[in-house]
């Protein structure tokens, strides 16, 4: 059988992409309460009746809208470790959470304002602390695969610190800081990593 050429994204994949980026912008300006379909699809430069037609309601919007974050962020970070060797990659994964070029300010501004929306929306408060969980327990795992034998309290702490280290870092980035503190969050996210290199092994229990 020969290999079909890859076609080009088709119209309606290519409209959802960009009625998406008008929602992020719109959410990370007016937060998710704030946006509304009229807003979006003047940010989008099309008539509403049109963006329904490749979105639907607001609902779908918003279930359109976390899909792709989770797959840009969460999904994009489980392929990092993916066939990588034992050894490195936690520190791969801190890496890729920390790069220069992942400066993506109306995206960080939009999560924040999904964690202010969530206090108030126990579904979303769920939905995202299912990704930050998936997140933690992925950097828990990538350090058990480099450094073994520590105590599960070691890998859980360091994970959570790691995560919560990358959240602070990616939200004052979308404030204006220096792309450049991404260097001083790495060092910092890398000294936990050693923490964990330097942590005494698990006593084996007797039975």
């Amino acid at each position: 059988m020969k290999n079909r050429k890859r076609g080009r994204p088709s119209v309606a994949d290519e409209r959802i992409e960009q009625i998406l980026d008008a929602y992020t912008r719109c959410v990370a300006r007016y937060g998710m309460e704030g946006t509304t379909l009229q807003l979006v699809a003047d940010e989008a430069g099309m008539a509403r009746g049109n963006m329904r037609h490749y979105v639907g309601n607001r609902d779908e919007l918003r279930r359109l809208f976390g899909k792709r974050m989770v797959a840009r962020y969460a999904d994009r970070a489980r392929s990092v470790t993916s066939g990588e060797p034992t050894g490195k990659q936690s520190e791969k994964l801190v890496r890729y959470f920390f790069s220069e070029d992942r400066t993506h300010n109306d995206d960080y501004a939009a999560i924040d304002a999904m964690f202010a929306a969530s206090r108030y929306n126990e579904g979303l408060r769920n939905r995202l602390r299912a990704v930050y969980a998936g997140l933690e327990s992925l950097v828990a795992a990538a350090l058990v695969a480099d450094h073994p034998g520590r105590s599960p309290a070691v890998y859980e702490d360091a994970a959570y610190q790691i995560i919560t280290l990358a959240y602070g870092h990616w939200t004052l980035s979308s404030l204006g800081f220096p792309r450049t503190r991404a260097t001083s969050a790495l060092r910092g996210a890398l000294s936990i990593i050693d923490q964990v290199a330097a942590a005494p092994d698990q006593p084996e229990s007797s039975e």
